[in-house]
């Protein structure tokens, strides 16, 4: 018979107000990778904004999860796959649903556009730009810091 392991390990809690300005402190740097990235292509330059929408990864993965597995949503997914800093999304322009942008900041932190172009049932890549783009760096919150080295202590010292 299996018994499980228990362990007297202390709770990783970190405040409510830290979390808030964790939290804070990410949308932030999202906002400046998106910024930069945006900066780097003419993609956006004299759009109404009413015409403009997008979707992040995870928003497709939630809507997948509502509608379920199809061949569309699998190439999305494979577009939007990949390293990435900040957050990647996927851009309609005038409500075109035929075609969409894939803006990014890879690893290297050049600026990414794909263009895709849907197929029948799938999405497929029609075009692909790389721009140097600038290293993003954010101080991060101080409760942040100390969580992190008390998770550390902690993890020494059981």
């Amino acid at each position: 018979m299996f018994q499980p392991i228990h362990s007297n390990a202390k709770k990783n809690e970190i405040s409510e107000e830290c979390k808030k300005m964790v939290e804070e402190t990410k949308a932030e740097y999202i906002n400046l990778v998106n910024n930069d990235v945006l900066a780097s292509f003419d993609l956006l330059e004299n759009k109404v904004e009413n015409n403009l929408l997008y979707f992040t990864a995870s928003d497709l993965w939630k809507n997948e999860m509502l509608t379920g597995k199809n061949e569309t949503f699998d190439s999305l997914k494979e577009l939007m796959a990949g390293k990435y800093r900040g957050e990647k999304r996927l851009y309609f322009i005038n409500h075109d649903p035929s075609t969409g942008y894939i803006l990014y900041k890879d690893i290297d932190n050049n600026n990414i556009m794909l263009t895709i172009k849907k197929e029948s049932n799938k999405w497929v890549l029609a075009d692909k730009e790389i721009k140097e783009g600038k290293d993003i760096v954010i101080e991060t919150t101080k409760c942040d810091d100390q969580h992190f080295m008390q998770k550390m202590f902690d993890n020494l010292y059981p």
